[in-house]
């Protein structure tokens, strides 16, 4: 392993100014909560981006447009609601979230030069080849909420509203390890704040594209914890956040007008029909899930048993990286199967709770052989089951069931971008998660099933 004895003097922990160390203070405190920096809400008139009339992304959301009421010159307030469609208040509380992300790394990585950010002391403990990848990681997901920007504000204008504005922010970070830290919180913020406002969307075309933003929301997560010296993915159902609680944390960052933040949209409490117009039942999705978990589940169990620690760790695949990284593995790797274990006894719960019988398990033959073929077949099975939750969840029509299955949905992204670092790919390659249909999902497990 490569450590780092020389950090940038950006990063100095010596350093003793008053305003600095009450800023520690406040990440010290807050980081705890995980909810230190918010994701994702602001004021309405700071200077900044508007929205586009097309997204220039090739792997970012769009939603089918509605048809909508024109406006009069001057809407009552009530008139204006009836203008747009109810997606439009939720599509600007994301927005909020991404024109603040978008500020924080656009800014950041404009302070900092590559080098003090590989030199940050937070990184200390790892070997070359995770610090020479920070850059470039932070940079691309830098680009995701860039692109996210423009494809929600796009969304809203097509749906007849007025895109949310980009606010005026501090956010408190002085040193390379700071910025890290705040990147860290802000992410996982953004993971609860998607998950909280989800089962208020109505259009299920808005909603896929949600879900698709929510597990890369997670997947920088992830990253962000793995390099913050945390576990990537620490509990087996990502919470959620209230729309409140989120314009409360965002408040704390935005130095602009904070006027606008008030409230929550009205439509938060609107009925939703979300139901997608087929025949599949809740029970049928969860056990479309629940047959997913058994395999993830017997998966871990299986291949943890066959393959020691020390066979783990000294995997072929993993030679690029450092001691350090690897012998995280073999915890990381149970830490992941107790959470595909756990899911299976959650969903089969649910099943029965909701009068239905739980499909079994099945038998299987996954075709590894060697550690390194176990960690590329884990790498499969997780991206997969990201696609299958983002293409299941415009199905489901118990708001309870939805919002479980959305916590589920980020943690199996937190495995996939693991994962994929582990398989030296990018932990998350693309702005926007595509969903599988059923049908697809059930063809690439039925290629490990043989009883």
């Amino acid at each position: 392993m490569t450590s780092n004895e020389t950090a940038s003097d950006r990063d100095d922990p010596t350093t003793t100014a008053p305003d600095r160390a009450s800023r520690r203070a406040f990440l010290g405190s807050t980081a705890a909560l995980s909810t230190i920096a918010l994701a994702g809400c602001m004021g309405g008139d700071g200077s900044g981006s508007g929205g586009t009339d097309t997204a220039t992304a090739t792997d970012t959301p769009t939603a089918t447009p509605a048809e909508t009421a024109t406006p009069t010159e001057e809407p009552t307030e009530t008139e204006e609601m009836e203008s747009v469609t109810p997606d439009v208040p939720v599509l600007n509380y994301a927005l909020t979230l991404e024109h603040l992300e978008n500020a924080f790394y656009r800014d950041g990585l404009a302070e900092f030069s590559d080098e003090e950010l590989m030199n940050a002391s937070v990184l200390s403990g790892f070997g070359e080849q995770v610090r020479m990848e920070v850059p470039a990681s932070l940079a691309t997901v830098g680009e995701h909420e860039a692109a996210h920007v423009e494809a929600i504000s796009a969304t809203v204008e097509r749906l007849g509203g007025t895109p949310a504005e980009e606010a005026e922010y501090d956010f408190g970070y002085e040193t390379p390890s700071e910025f890290l830290a705040v990147a860290q919180a802000l992410e996982n913020t953004g993971v609860a704040a998607y998950a909280g406002a989800a089962p208020s969307v109505h259009s299920n075309d808005v909603l896929a594209a949600a879900a698709g933003i929510h597990s890369v929301e997670a997947r920088h997560a992830g990253f962000l914890n793995l390099v913050n010296g945390d576990s990537p993915y620490p509990n087996a159902v990502d919470e959620s956040m209230s729309m409140a609680e989120v314009l409360e944390i965002a408040g704390q960052f935005v130095t602009s007008d904070t006027s606008g933040m008030a409230g929550t949209p009205e439509t938060e409490s609107m009925p939703v029909a979300r139901k997608a117009e087929n025949d599949t039942s809740d029970v049928d999705v969860l056990n479309y899930a629940l047959t997913l978990e058994h395999l993830e589940n017997a998966f871990y169990r299986d291949g943890l048993a066959e393959f020691s620690d020390e066979e783990l760790m000294t995997a072929d695949v993993l030679s690029p990286f450092d001691e350090a990284v690897r012998m995280e593995v073999p915890a990381s790797l149970a830490t992941a199967g107790e959470h595909e274990a756990a899911h299976v006894t959650a969903l089969t719960d649910v099943v029965e709770r909701l009068g239905g019988t739980p499909v079994e398990e099945a038998e299987y033959d996954f075709g590894y052989e060697t550690p390194s073929e176990f960690l590329a077949v884990a790498q499969a099975l997780e991206n997969t089951g990201v696609a299958a939750y983002a293409g299941a969840a415009p199905t489901v029509t118990n708001d309870d069931v939805f919002a479980a299955a959305i916590g589920i949905h980020s943690v199996e992204a937190r495995h996939a971008g693991f994962l994929n670092e582990l398989n030296v790919e990018s932990p998350f390659p693309a702005g926007v998660d595509e969903a599988m249909s059923m049908a697809e999902v059930r063809e690439i497990a039925g290629q490990f099933i043989v009883g």
